[in-house]
């Protein structure tokens, strides 16, 4: 059975590695023409397109690493200050 400070442990590090993911992603977006051109095999759209694509998906992903990791965590921490 996992404690909640293991859990707590765990989310943190999740939070962690899934922010620096979330930068990568921001860098990859500053230097989208680079990527565009290397990735045109594989999308058939104009640069603007690609640059909207990348932003659509940045976004779901923050609303997801919020829902999922940072939420979760900040509601640990105020449980165990409660207890």
């Amino acid at each position: 059975m996992m404690t909640t400070t293991q859990l707590k442990a765990i989310l943190w590090q999740c939070t962690k590695i899934n922010f620096f993911f979330l930068l990568f992603t921001f860098v990859v977006l500053l230097l989208a023409e680079p990527v565009y051109h290397i990735h045109q095999y594989f999308y058939s759209g104009s640069l603007e397109e690609f640059k909207q694509t990348l932003y659509y998906m940045m976004g779901i992903y923050k609303l997801f690493w919020l829902f999922f990791n940072v939420v979760p965590y900040v509601a640990l921490i105020r449980l165990e200050k409660k207890a």
